[in-house]
């Protein structure tokens, strides 16, 4: 069954501070039954990344903790 991300405001403004790109764009799906479902699609200029969050080390109590390990997941 496909799974369709939602534009994610906060994530694409997070991701662009840290990075100073403004030619990016994030997408998120969450699935709330299964967290290693869930993945964010990272479009930039000339590449779309798929990361899941099982991919990605955070503290699941905290939103801010998700995108910081997303940032890390991609440029560290």
């Amino acid at each position: 069954m496909p799974k369709y991300a939602n534009a994610s405001a906060e994530a694409t403004a997070f991701l662009s501070e840290r990075t100073g790109s403004s030619q990016l764009e994030c997408f998120t799906y969450i699935d709330p039954e299964q967290a290693d479902n869930s993945f964010f699609i990272v479009k930039t200029s000339n590449k779309v990344i798929h990361v899941s969050f099982a991919e990605i080390n955070f503290d699941p109590t905290n939103y801010r903790s998700l995108l910081e390990g997303l940032y890390r997941a991609i440029y560290e």
